[in-house]
């Protein structure tokens, strides 16, 4: 059986203190503010001691690294509101320059396996922004469903964009080739 940690492409790991200035330059990409929801800029310093900061049930957070060369593609993250309700808001950023590639699905389906698995977490919960049609084609292929839309919730660059809440529960993950 294959570590919760592992998957096809990559490997979560711990983050480092060394992957906080890469993390950082991601965070200045076009696509990263919009879908991300960046309004504001972080500095470097600003940004250390959350970016290096370790993982426990309440803020469970992984570097993505691929698996063949060991090179940071990514960051997720788990946040849990507590244990009795045995559920996590998901959260994804793959590197610019690294999207398209596969990374994004199995980090998705990875992190989720972790939580099912290592965490027993019950549910899974997102929102991302309706115009990012990429990450909600990968949420859906990996078993997330559409629970809900939040209209013109989200303000960037003049304009309102609407939120898709999914979510998924244990039992409902697709694994590869499915």
């Amino acid at each position: 059986m294959r570590s919760p940690t592992e998957g096809r492409l990559i490997r979560l790991r711990a983050r480092e203190p060394g992957d906080v200035p890469l993390l950082h330059a991601w965070t200045g990409d076009p696509e990263t503010i919009r879908f991300n929801e960046s309004r504001y800029p972080v500095s470097l310093e600003a940004m250390r001691p959350r970016a290096a900061s370790g993982a426990d049930f309440r803020h469970a957070r992984f570097a993505v690294v691929e698996r063949a060369t060991g090179e940071l593609v990514g960051d997720v993250a788990l946040h849990t509101t507590g244990p009795e309700d045995r559920c996590g808001f998901f959260g994804l950023l793959i590197a610019p320059g690294r999207r398209g590639e596969g990374f994004g699905t199995d980090a998705t389906r990875t992190l989720c396996r972790f939580a099912f698995e290592a965490m027993n977490l019950h549910r899974l919960e997102l929102d991302v922004v309706a115009a990012n049609t990429r990450a909600c084609h990968v949420y859906q292929k990996v078993g997330f469903r559409v629970e809900g839309r939040r209209r013109a919730c989200y303000f960037h660059r003049g304009m309102y964009e609407d939120f898709i809440m999914m979510g998924m529960l244990r039992g409902e993950l697709a694994e590869e080739g499915q």
